[in-house]
């Protein structure tokens, strides 16, 4: 099962990973979402947050902007990170990332 991660601040996707409130976690089996939690971010604390996630067993972050050392917590951690996604609606991004559609830009 995939456990894709999406840092939120106002209702949307925000535009730095570290400076989000909550995360929207979407649970995948084969293909389909199975389950949607909105979990409060945990206190912004240098290298924290990565932790926190693999601690919840995410496989994937879409993020708009992340800094390099959350990328390499978060990959240390066998988490795969997209980076320099558009905002858009956070349903269209997890079916974007189904169809194998989704952009990034890099950070």
């Amino acid at each position: 099962m995939l456990k894709i991660a999406f840092p939120i601040k106002d209702n949307k996707l925000s535009s730095h990973f570290e400076n989000c409130t909550d995360f929207q976690i979407y649970s995948i089996d084969n293909s389909s979402v199975v389950k949607e939690d909105l979990i409060p971010a945990p206190l912004h604390q240098p290298d924290l947050i990565p932790v926190w996630l693999a601690k919840k067993d995410v496989s994937d972050v879409i993020a708009a902007d992340i800094g390099l050392n959350s990328i390499k917590i978060l990959t240390r951690h066998k988490i795969n990170v997209f980076v320099g996604v558009k905002e858009k609606e956070i349903k269209i991004l997890v079916q974007d990332y189904l169809d194998g559609i989704l952009e990034t830009s890099g950070n």
